[in-house]
């Protein structure tokens, strides 16, 4: 029997188990265990491994049910945090990755796509609160690339980066017309000491200097305002909900 093996064979011990075992005494099959820590698992097992369908319950009171592969969650499967939130789509090495919809502790919704459990690639987002949405792209959680802010009598169109527009966009109108322009990016400093020596701040490692110290602000440049050739539709007044998930 190689480490590998006797690594597996302890892991049968750990917990409190009922369930089926194989010739070996690994848990393999259905079965139920109850960890030290006090976290709940109750499902199938392959070789000592959460596989396929089951229910874990954490001591703290989330839950996950769904598809589990090598003991991490895999495939399908909806995850209830401890502050309400939920998840619900498709799992990656215990990470959510792919198509998924997550409403937030505060209401918002976001369904789309996630990469390593960030928003990543095309998806919408909804504010609970003011009923605006967000349908686009997305990069590491952030809006990055083409997107549309729909809000009340209202929609945006155009670049984000960072989370912040940027370059050429409009602001289309109910009343059938549209306002073209561009957002001008500047940076704002943060405050450094007037006894600070900046050369020595920009060789520094610790902390960087200028880069480290700017926050990229974007302003609204109009350049001309014509009848817009757009469809309104999907621009609804304000209250309404707008959020549709693809």
């Amino acid at each position: 029997m190689n480490e590998e093996q006797e690594e597996e064979d302890d892991a049968a011990f750990v917990g409190e188990y009922i369930g089926e075992r194989n010739e070996r005494k690994q848990r393999h099959g259905a079965g139920t265990t109850t960890l030290p820590n006090g976290d709940r698992y109750k499902g199938n097992y392959v070789r000592n491994l959460r596989e396929g369908q089951g229910l874990y319950i954490f001591k703290g009171g989330a839950r996950y049910e769904g598809l589990w592969r090598l003991g991490r969650k895999h495939g399908e499967g909806k995850f209830i945090y401890s502050d309400g939130s939920i998840y619900e789509g498709h799992w990656v090495n215990d990470k959510r990755h792919g198509y998924g919809v997550y409403t937030y502790q505060n209401g918002d919704v976001y369904a789309g796509q996630w990469k390593e459990s960030e928003r990543s690639g095309y998806g919408f987002y909804l504010w609970k609160d003011s009923q605006a949405r967000y349908v686009g792209y997305w990069e590491n959680g952030r809006r990055e690339g083409r997107g549309e802010v729909l809000f009340g009598a209202y929609k945006f169109s155009g670049l984000f980066h960072n989370d912040t527009p940027v370059g050429p966009g409009r602001f289309i109108f109910l009343g059938g017309w549209e306002q073209q322009g561009h957002f001008i990016p500047f940076h704002i400093e943060q405050h450094i000491p007037a006894n600070a020596n900046r050369a020595q701040l920009a060789e520094d490692d610790s902390p960087e200097f200028p880069d480290s110290s700017l926050d990229l602000i974007t302003t609204w440049i109009a350049e001309r305002t014509v009848a817009s050739k757009e469809p309104i539709k999907g621009i609804k007044p304000e209250g309404e909900s707008i959020f549709k998930s693809p």
